[in-house]
């Protein structure tokens, strides 16, 4: 796993394990040095292979160390390695990713990566570019009582509370009525990952969920693709429907213009030029569009594989072209009409029964699925965002791929003990 690159040494920098990513810069014959942290180390199962054909492996303990990350910048900088692009899958990880890239030299501004991260300045920022965000106030201690009746004063109810760099929907509650923001505030329940509890309060918009995952190279969308929440994401444990479903822009051209104009706007407040980005969008009843949040990374879930069908390639091979080339092959749809679901059980405990391949494969609907979790696992129910299997499904109208969806969420159950 080591190298002995000459001076200006093209490389790509992927920070943590990502299979599918790895694969394709090899593909493109890139030079690859890989950032690996303590959750890989430990609870990855990683090809050996892949490894083996990284010029260099790094090993930190978190990227959440500055120092850690300072020694890999400077080592790779002293080996004449000039980085060309630093590729970063995950939310946990942005933070120090973004740092990477500012001591490589691929951005001048100091608060871009943390704006991709913590959604108080990313709303500051965006809201500044003439965006509509929601009202929003920064929520330093929840324990600071005058802050939180200032704060339940200011914002009209229901609110949304939440870590203002939080991930998926993780450790996020609806506030029905201010007075008891103080309470769910200090209630929250965080996971060792998260290492900062300040949080962002944020009044609740009424509408639809929308999502536009694409790949940029400059100031150009090499893919742009809409889709749509088929249940609010906060109310997927009570209704059990969590997916969504890909908007064709032949059927939606103002909604794309839009969703377009207002990408260019964020794109140029956060530094984006570069790379895939996942937006999250509200549409109230009478059509105005709301800045929800974006991220520096593909959606997560069942979104990729699902836009891996409307694509016709894998969203990360799509991600490697553009960054390596700039350009991507040509893109073609599995089916007219494309959606996701996310399959969850019903109640906490042991997985005891999921659908098999031959009953997904008989399905004439179903084009891919992925297991998170296999039988035997167990089933906690912390969220939203606990993965168990993805479906992806295809439909020649758009009316019968909603009714797909439903159909299947409702036929592949996973059953537990519970």
């Amino acid at each position: 796993m080591t190298a002995n690159p000459g001076d200006g040494a093209e490389t790509a920098v992927v920070c943590k394990y990502q299979p599918e990513t790895l694969g394709a810069l090899f593909d493109q014959h890139a030079e690859v040095c890989l950032v690996l942290d303590g959750v890989d180390t430990r609870h990855r199962a990683m090809e050996p292979e892949l490894l083996d054909r990284c010029a260099k492996v790094y090993r930190i303990s978190s990227f959440d160390s500055i120092a850690e990350l300072s020694a890999v910048a400077v080592d790779l900088r002293s080996a004449g390695r000039v980085v060309t692009e630093v590729f970063n899958h995950q939310e946990l990880s942005q933070f120090g990713a973004g740092y990477l890239k500012l001591l490589l030299g691929k951005t001048d501004n100091p608060l871009h990566h943390v704006a991709h991260r913590d959604k108080r300045l990313m709303k500051h920022l965006v809201r500044g570019a003439g965006v509509v965000t929601t009202g929003f106030r920064s929520l330093a201690d929840a324990a600071e009582e005058p802050a939180v009746a200032r704060i339940a004063g200011e914002l009209s109810a229901p609110l949304i509370v939440k870590p203002a760099a939080g991930y998926g929907s993780t450790t996020t509650e609806k506030v029905r009525d201010g007075a008891d923001l103080g309470s769910i505030a200090t209630g929250l329940t965080f996971d060792s990952t998260q290492r900062s509890r300040h949080l962002i309060v944020e009044e609740y918009v009424e509408g639809e969920e929308l999502c536009v995952d694409a790949i940029w190279s400059g100031d150009k969308a090499l893919t742009f693709a809409v889709h749509k929440y088929l249940r609010p994401r906060m109310t997927v444990l009570e209704n059990g429907l969590d997916g969504s479903t890909v908007l064709l822009p032949e059927e939606h051209p103002d909604l794309y213009e839009r969703l377009r104009d207002m990408h260019a706007r964020l794109n140029g407040a956060l530094g984006i030029d570069s790379g895939p980005t996942h937006l999250e969008v509200f549409e109230r009843p009478d059509g105005e569009l709301v800045f929800s949040e974006v991220a520096t990374r593909p959606g997560g879930a069942w979104m990729q594989h699902m836009l891996g069908a409307y694509h016709g390639h894998p969203t990360w091979s799509l991600v490697v072209s553009a960054a390596m080339t700039g350009a991507l092959p040509p893109l073609r749809k599995a089916r007219p009409y494309l959606g996701g679901i996310g399959i969850r059980p019903a109640a906490p405990g042991v997985i005891t029964a999921m659908p098999a391949d031959e009953e997904l494969r008989r399905h004439p609907d179903v084009l891919s699925w992925h297991r998170q979790r296999q039988v035997g696992d167990r089933v906690r129910q912390v969220g939203p965002s606990d993965w168990y299997m993805y479906l992806v499904l295809g439909a020649d109208s758009a009316d019968e791929l909603v009714e797909t969806c439903v159909t299947a969420a409702r036929t592949f159950t996973i059953q537990t003990d519970g």
